[in-house]
């Protein structure tokens, strides 16, 4: 028997309900996570149920809050996830499956905390995973991870990594988790952060561990982090993977104008889109984006991509059926970041890093 307090599909519905039997809220609406910028949605309270019923998303997964009096997870539903925000609620709709490396066991790997001092921007403190069967001095690809304790903890990069490694798909690497204790200014098309990252960070990983190829990664400003520091630097990355990236410009992200370095930011975006293309000029590195295919950055990353397609970078892009969130970062992480390792590493730059 169907209980009719418990969210769920119905149909092609999405029917978002909250049992509220004693009238203990004047008001419900839904915070939903729905790839839009629509505010809040009302329910409508009969028969002791708060119901929304919306045409169903087109999307395999749905995160999302009620706001009462304060926001509250979903009471029925035992399914939570750990967000930037806090816990939300989780709705997984027909179709969605949860890649099967999750389940994975993890590999032997060793971390160690460091810090990179007297940067532009300050002290950098970051944590370096290590799979145990790397050898302290032997030669590996390095991947710097912007966001890197919330990208390995919610996003379950080094897992992934961990797992790909453990299946012998990808050999052995060592993983740079950068904190980000102001990423709004650093992340936003910085130039003090991109020396910071290029001219303190890599230079001293390097001296540190021999490295072969070097990777950048990042999700929402810390991809755009990523490729203002290659850009200011050219030559910097073999490899750029780069998910639901900030690429705003002022016709896409209207609503982002509020933010005290968005001109920073659309400055930026205009620099790369207004480069010429120079067939001769020495290629970028291999660069994956991925984005949900509707949540808000979307169309900027679109233009990303084919902006620096039109560079003569060797470019991919990928859109999922999720939004701006940590387990839509993770889900994404196969195939695209495991193509994007062997590509990169395979195919360094003119005047790459290899360890002599």
């Amino acid at each position: 028997m169907r209980d009719d307090s418990i969210t769920e599909t119905v149909g092609d519905e999405l029917s978002f309900r909250l049992a509220d039997p004693d009238a203990r809220y004047r008001r419900v609406r839904v915070d939903a996570d729905l790839g839009t910028t629509d505010a809040p949605r009302d329910l409508t309270r009969t028969d002791g149920v708060w119901e929304l019923r919306i045409p169903r998303p087109p999307l395999g997964r749905v995160e999302y809050r009620f706001e009462v009096t304060s926001t509250i997870l979903d009471p029925t539903n035992p399914r939570t996830v750990p967000g930037g925000f806090g816990d939300r609620s989780v709705l997984e709709l027909p179709g969605y499956a949860t890649p099967e490396w999750v389940a994975a066991e993890a590999i032997a790997s060793r971390l160690a905390d460091v810090s990179f001092t007297d940067t532009p921007v300050g002290d950098i403190d970051a944590t370096l995973w290590v799979p145990e069967r790397l050898d302290p001095d032997e030669p590996a690809p390095l991947l710097i991870a912007h966001d890197g304790p919330d990208y390995s903890a919610m996003g379950h990069l080094t897992d992934f990594i961990g797992s790909r490694i453990g299946a012998g798909v990808l050999a052995p690497l060592r993983v740079l988790l950068l904190g980000s204790p102001d990423r709004m200014s650093w992340y936003a098309a910085n130039d003090d952060y991109a020396d910071a990252l290029v001219l303190h960070v890599l230079d001293a990983a390097r001296d540190q561990w021999p490295t072969t190829a070097t990777i950048a990664a990042g999700v929402s400003l810390g991809a755009l982090a990523a490729l203002h520091a290659q850009w200011r630097h050219p030559g910097t990355f073999d490899g750029l993977f780069l998910q639901s990236g900030s690429f705003f410009t002022p016709g896409t992200d209207a609503q982002e104008s509020w933010f005290s370095r968005f001109d920073d930011i659309t400055s930026f975006v205009a620099e790369i889109a207004g480069a010429p293309a120079a067939p001769t000029a020495e290629p970028g590195p291999v660069v994956t984006l991925t984005c949900g295919a509707t949540e808000e950055n979307v169309v900027n990353n679109r233009l990303m991509a084919a902006h620096l397609s039109r560079l003569g970078w060797d470019v991919r892009h990928a859109e999922t059926d999720d939004l701006h969130n940590f387990v839509s970062w993770r889900d994404a992480l196969e195939p695209h970041l495991e193509r994007l390792l062997t590509s990169a590493v395979g195919h360094p730059v003119a005047g790459g890093h290899d360890a002599t």
